[in-house]
């Protein structure tokens, strides 16, 4: 044994810690190092040890040692005296120094031996918290700045070997975010790809390839996707209906199959939930976030969880249901994060290491979710996470490009673009529509704080009342709501998402689409649109399926938007000789662009709900790619927050926090009390 090993061992033996330990924790139960002064230093402090907290003897004093944020650094002249035979202090390092046994005295010459840590609630192989239980901040810093001390002195002292355990080290948090990254990017392209293909297997099939879905079907077919000779709707395939297409019979076939269909998505996603996994049901972020703030929840970041969430997601978003899958994809790219954070030992034993994975992770899937990188980092920052340090905002922004890359590499819409509603115009917008602009900001804060306040009641409700007995019921009957009204308004038949593209886009010449020729009807269906699923989506956020709240919100704002847009264009065809209109218009067709004020509403109807600002017109901007039209998006994002802001300051994520009653403090909250000492205090009596 080497004179070094020696020294080592006679240091862990008078300290307690055994060869085999990781030297990550001194248990508390067994021992206790208080701080004293020592009189044989050199005017430094001492620490003296004792086997058990109440006992009477003494280990001895460590003189001249230094005391440094829970960490003893040594690196003079240490004695060690061993007064009890329960200290361990006879062991190996004892025996090579002279002999050890009680009342004798063995000293140690070291010249950097650091890192041993003084006060730990953790034994050696780490104990984890209970489940529903707060994390200790301060404790899980301690212990990784030990950690840290520990391999910057084995880097020094213990060869090359050492070394390598070190990089290795420092290269895992970006290991780990980099398979964030990736597995999110796959995790949505099988969603995205899942989720189209269901959507349309309710309205027909694809005779040439079934594994297709419309889009994809009729790729090659530059006519109406209704006349497609590949596609056949479920009616198409009587030889009678086929041929009468018009007919009530051909309607009734088509909006049977829809329904039925939509029904049993939406139940098969509730009995997964419900049986499978109970954590999987909602959007899953005001469950980041109180996990981000500290908090305990035990398998909700699991793989189990993952899987479900996945599979139920595909399923729930395809029935119909007015959701979105944008909110929960933050909740599997956070489930990925936890997977795969337990295979470092750095990030398995830490659980304040772990949240800045999570984080990471949380703005990976923003990502995804909006083709948004820099939103997500930006949405992570802002709306999720509790503790943000600059190294997580590094690697939550290469954590969301990787995710990008990955899902643009696969290319699930086959268009070759990552965002979801590119606009392909860039008309600049004049100042007589800053007035609608605010009007749709105004719009979105009172829609906003309405939603936020009947859809907070009626969970509550719901919590309350035999309902919550029968959330696979419940499930279906609006499911089955859903989607009737669905099928009869011809806007509502698909995804919200592709609703929203098409109201984002802007009228063309050979453009055949209701919004562009027949504006009347249009209009009548959007208004329609837009008060169901107000109403509808009051009830379906909450219930017990995967569920998303962005791009409902956001399809409501974008039918007003576009409402708005037709009738400001419709104005200003009517008065083109108007003073409002005539020094801004010199081509009155193109003046005005409804599609802009759909991009517009739908901004501001999200930013009401969720309460957003910054990281939604990052969000919007990198949605559409209109860079023209930040500043009416920043318009109406600002109004939108004020007028939500006056009715109350939570967005719909923490008012959800506090339905549930979980432990969540905001360190953005601010807090007024004028309270001063003698409004609290008692008179005293002798």
């Amino acid at each position: 044994m080497s004179e070094e090993e020696q020294r080592r061992g006679l240091l862990d033996d008078a300290i307690g810690i055994s060869s085999d330990d990781e030297l990550e924790t001194v248990p508390v139960e067994s021992r206790a190092f208080r701080s004293a002064s020592s009189p044989a230093g050199r005017g430094g402090r001492g620490l003296r040890a004792s086997a058990d907290p109440g006992a009477p003897e003494e280990l001895g004093e460590v003189a001249g040692s230094d005391f440094n944020s829970g960490f003893v650094s040594f690196n003079r002249r240490h004695t060690f005296s061993t007064a009890d035979a329960r200290s361990g202090a006879t062991g190996r390092g004892g025996a090579a120094a002279g002999g050890g046994g009680p009342g004798r005295s063995v000293s140690v010459e070291t010249d950097e031996i650091e890192a041993v840590e003084w006060e730990m609630v953790l034994d050696a192989k780490g104990k984890a918290y209970d489940d529903f239980s707060t994390i200790d901040w301060l404790r899980d810093t301690v212990k990784e700045r030990g950690r840290q001390k520990k391999l910057r002195f084995d880097k020094h002292n213990m060869g090359w070997w050492a070394r390598l355990q070190a990089s290795n080290d420092a290269w895992q948090g970006w290991i780990v975010v980099t398979l964030i990254g990736m597995s999110t990017g796959v995790f949505a392209a099988i969603i995205d790809v899942g989720t189209d293909w269901l959507s349309d297997l309710k309205l027909g099939v694809c005779t040439s390839a079934f594994w297709l879905n419309q889009g994809l079907c009729c790729f090659e077919y530059e006519g109406r996707l209704d006349d497609c000779p590949y596609w056949k709707s479920w009616a198409d395939f009587s030889p009678h209906f086929a041929a009468q297409r018009d007919s009530t019979g051909h309607y009734v076939i088509n909006l049977t199959v829809y329904v039925l269909f939509a029904t049993l998505f939406a139940w098969a996603a509730a009995v997964l939930v419900k049986y499978y996994a109970p954590y999987a049901a909602g959007s899953g972020i005001p469950e980041v976030k109180t996990i981000l703030g500290g908090f305990i929840i035990r398998r909700f970041l699991g793989l189990w969880t993952l899987i479900i969430k996945s599979v139920g997601l595909v399923l729930a978003v395809a029935s119909g249901l007015s959701l979105g899958k944008e909110g929960p994809l933050v909740h599997v790219a956070s489930c990925c994060g936890n997977v795969f954070s337990r295979l470092f030992v750095k990030y398995r034993h830490n659980e304040a290491k772990k949240r800045e994975i999570v984080s990471a992770a949380a703005a990976a899937g923003v990502s995804v979710a909006f083709g948004a990188p820099i939103g997500g980092v930006l949405f992570s920052l802002e709306e999720v996470s509790y503790y943000f340090p600059h190294k997580t905002m590094w690697r939550s922004f290469f954590a969301a490009l990787v995710a990008a890359v990955t899902l643009q590499s696969i290319n699930p819409f086959k268009t070759g673009n990552l965002v979801m509603f590119h606009v392909q115009y860039d008309h600049p917008w004049h100042a007589f529509e800053v007035v609608p602009f605010v009007l749709l900001g105004i719009f979105g804060g009172l829609f906003g704080a309405f939603f936020i306040r009947m859809n907070v009641r009626w969970c509550a409700f719901r919590k309350r009342s035999r309902l919550s007995q029968f959330p696979v019921t419940e499930v279906a009957a609006v499911a089955l709501l859903t989607g009737v009204v669905n099928y009869v308004n011809v806007y509502q038949r698909g995804n919200a998402s592709e609703l929203i593209r098409e109201l984002f886009e802007e009228c063309r010449g050979a453009d055949d689409s209701d919004l562009c020729h027949d504006v009347t009807r249009a209009l009548w269906l959007l208004a329609l649109c837009a008060a169901f699923k107000v109403a509808i989506t009051i009830f379906t956020f909450g219930l017990k399926v995967p569920a998303g709240l962005f791009i409902p919100t956001m399809a409501v704002g974008a039918c007003v938007g576009r409402i708005l847009g037709i009738g400001v264009k419709t104005l200003a065809l009517a008065h083109p000789h108007s003073s409002v209109f005539l020094a801004a218009c010199t081509d009155q067709v193109g003046c005005v662009n409804p599609g802009l004020y759909a991009m517009v509403g739908a901004a501001a109807t999200l930013g009401g709900v969720t309460r957003m600002t910054v990281s939604l017109v990052v969000i919007m901007f990198e949605l559409t790619g209109g860079l023209t039209y930040i500043s009416p998006i920043m318009i109406a994002t600002m109004i939108s927050k004020w007028v939500g802001d006056a009715f109350g300051k939570d967005g719909i994520y923490d008012e959800h926090i506090r339905l549930n009653g979980y432990p969540f403090l905001d360190n953005k909250e601010e807090v007024f009390d004028t309270a001063i000492a003698a409004d609290v205090m008692s008179p005293g009596h002798n």
